[in-house]
C-alpha cells in the first residue's frame, strides 16, 4: 500500500487559502496599568456619588431623635432629729423625694402627634406609692407642651407635638426613692436612654408644706 504524502486540502480537492485569526493575541497581560487606574477611578467615583445622594436623602429626611434622662435626689438632705413629717395634701410622705424627667428632641424635625402610634403616650413608671406633678419647664419657654398626666405611679407624656430642639422638664414629688422603666410605641423615632448628670442642690425653692 502506498502512502499518499500530499496535504490534506489537496487530497479533498479544496483551494488553500490564507485565512486570519479571530482571536487577538495577547501581547501583555490581561490589563494594562492605565485600564486599572482608570476603573479604580469609576469605583471611587461611584462610592462618592452613592454616598452623596446618602448625605442629600438623610439632609431632606433626618430621623427624629427623642433623648430621656431621670434623676432623684431626697427633699431632705440632712438628718434632721425630733419628730419631723412632711405631708402633702393631707398625705404623709415617709420618705419624700424630688425627681426631674427631662425630655429632649436633639434633632431637626418635630416629632408629631401622629408619631405616637395608636395615641399611646410615652410612659415613665416610678414604682412609687405617691407621684405628682409640682412644675413643668420647656426651653424655649414659648413651646407647646404635649399633654402630661399621673395615673398610679406613672407619668405619661403625649400624643403631642414635640418640637425640633425642645426641652421638657417635669419636676415630680414622690414618696421613697423610685426605679424607674420607660416604655413608648413612638414610629420613626429613635428613642435614647441619657445618664443622669450628678445631683446638684437646686436653688429654686418649691413649697410643699402647707402651714
Amino acid at each position: 500500500m502506498e502512502y499518499d504524502a500530499r496535504p490534506a486540502p489537496r487530497r479533498v480537492g479544496l483551494p488553500v487559502h490564507n485565512v486570519p485569526s479571530l482571536l487577538p493575541v495577547a501581547s501583555g497581560a490581561f490589563y494594562t496599568e492605565d485600564t486599572f487606574w482608570t476603573a479604580a477611578g469609576v469605583a471611587v467615583a461611584l462610592v462618592v456619588g452613592c454616598g452623596g445622594v446618602w448625605a442629600a436623602f438623610r439632609a431632606a429626611h433626618p430621623r427624629r431623635r427623642l433623648t430621656y434622662t431621670v434623676s432623684h435626689r431626697p427633699l431632705v438632705h440632712r438628718h434632721i432629729g425630733g419628730n419631723l413629717e412632711v405631708r402633702r395634701n393631707g398625705t404623709l410622705l415617709t420618705d419624700p423625694h424630688l425627681v426631674e424627667v427631662v425630655l429632649t428632641n436633639p434633632g431637626r424635625r418635630d416629632i408629631a402627634s401622629t408619631a405616637f402610634d395608636g395615641g399611646e403616650p410615652l410612659r415613665v413608671d416610678l414604682a412609687v406609692p405617691y407621684l405628682e406633678v409640682l412644675r413643668t419647664e420647656s426651653s424655649p419657654s414659648s413651646a407647646q407642651l404635649p399633654p402630661a398626666r399621673v395615673h398610679g405611679s406613672v407619668l405619661s407624656v403625649g400624643p403631642g407635638r414635640i418640637g425640633c430642639g425642645t426641652t421638657i422638664s417635669y419636676l415630680l414629688l414622690v414618696d421613697t426613692a423610685p426605679t424607674y422603666t420607660c416604655r413608648h410605641s413612638l414610629l420613626d423615632v429613635e428613642v435614647r436612654h441619657l445618664p443622669a448628670p450628678q445631683a446638684r442642690r437646686t436653688t429654686r425653692q418649691t413649697s410643699l408644706v402647707r402651714p
